[in-house]
């Protein structure tokens, strides 16, 4: 075989499979894995190529049923209305749900791992010094500092939970110690209080169990995804989008763009 042949391999460590076995990660899928871990470890393993121990699976856990569910959303509603449109397509409504988890809602817990994992990097100092210089930092260039700030919760009881059971099994807490002092920071430079929300926490502690922060958004889209399913097939069952769509035919106005010239 020529190198570049070789070099034209398809390379994974993801998965492979044989007549009779199915290997992932390196393990043996039927003997290894099934009936012996959760769809977190199997998370977990996916993208970091080692199982969790205890401490890291509790808390991965924790953090996909913090954020699976939170009512009618932006991604509800949209799934709901997709899965009326297209009542044949279930995947669709959930696809449809999904494609909204970004920069505003769900997907910022990646952003919060990255202000951690990479931003923070360009600081010196301790925890509250590179806290006063990113806070300073954001307000400089009018970003928003992903994981603060809540349009319902004054004080997130997720955040307090999932930060809770971080401190009682002794978790690593480099990151959320850091995300703590960004926090206190902040309020104190706007002279108001902002919620430290789920975002904050599953970024931070996502951060201290090990996760890189391009597959912390991942957690949000996994959660997520059992939530949709849920709202979707309610929608089958016992149907919201049309009210949906009424209200906002109610409340439209529409504004002839030749009457406006």
């Amino acid at each position: 075989m020529s190198s570049d042949s070789r070099n034209r391999r398809i390379r994974t460590s993801m998965g492979t499979l044989t007549e009779d076995t199915i290997t992932v990660r390196g393990h043996d899928l039927v003997s290894d894995l099934i009936g012996r871990i959760d769809v977190a470890a199997l998370f977990y393993l996916e993208v970091t190529g080692r199982l969790p121990n205890e401490m890291e699976n509790t808390l991965l856990n924790a953090m996909i049923v913090s954020i699976a569910e939170h009512g009618m959303m932006p991604s509800v509603i949209a799934a709901r209305l997709t899965i009326m449109g297209a009542p044949e397509s279930f995947q669709g409504a959930v696809a449809s749900g999904l494609l909204g988890a970004g920069d505003v809602f769900v997907g910022p817990t990646s952003n919060v791992a990255r202000l951690l994992q990479v931003e923070a990097q360009a600081y010196q100092g301790s925890d509250a010094e590179k806290a006063e210089q990113i806070v300073a930092a954001y307000e400089r260039s009018k970003r928003r500092i992903p994981g603060l700030g809540h349009p319902h919760h004054p004080i997130d009881p997720r955040s307090d939970k999932l930060l809770a059971m971080q401190r009682e099994l002794g978790a690593p807490r480099a990151y959320t110690d850091l995300m703590l002092e960004i926090h206190k920071s902040a309020c104190a430079r706007l002279g108001r209080h902002l919620t430290f929300n789920a975002v904050a926490a599953v970024g931070a502690i996502a951060s201290d169990i090990g996760l890189d922060w391009r597959v912390v958004r991942g957690i949000g889209l996994m959660a997520r995804t059992v939530g949709l399913i849920g709202h979707v097939f309610e929608e089958m069952n016992t149907p919201s989008a049309q009210a949906i769509w009424d209200l906002v035919q109610e409340n439209a106005d529409y504004s002839d763009p030749e009457a406006a010239s």
